[in-house]
């Protein structure tokens, strides 16, 4: 998914768009989420699919994490430090996350993305 980046009701009213079509999935189907939320952790849209345990998200449910403090959002310019990471993976169900990594690859200076992927290990549960 792919949040609005400039309107904070929009992100909202996309979370609970995106939780209730979750919510109307069957019950104990696995369910992965990846986006550009255009919001970190600390924003009322991350609460919205979060706060209650609805979805989990695999950065802070990791045994390991790779880039912890790095932010997501690089403006194909510099790898940023102030831990804002505004690209996620939340599950739902029988999903473990054993590693989360923010991968800064660049090449000769470039960045190939104006964020940086999260890559994370997941395994699904019977």
């Amino acid at each position: 998914t792919h949040f609005d980046h400039q309107v904070q009701t929009s992100r909202e009213k996309s979370a609970e768009l995106l939780r209730k079509r979750i919510a109307d999935l069957k019950p104990g189907l696995p369910v992965i989420v990846t986006g550009d939320f255009n919001a970190d952790a600390r924003n009322k849209a991350y609460a919205i699919l979060t706060g209650d345990g609805f979805l989990t998200d695999t950065w802070t449910a990791a045994k390991t994490r790779k880039g912890e403090g790095l932010n997501s959002f690089n403006s194909f310019k510099e790898i940023g430090k102030n831990n804002i990471r505004i690209d996620w993976i939340l599950t739902r169900g029988n999903i473990t996350a054993d590693s989360t990594e923010l991968a800064t690859f660049s090449k000769d200076g470039q960045f190939p993305s104006d964020h940086f992927p999260i890559v994370t290990s997941l395994r699904l549960e019977d």
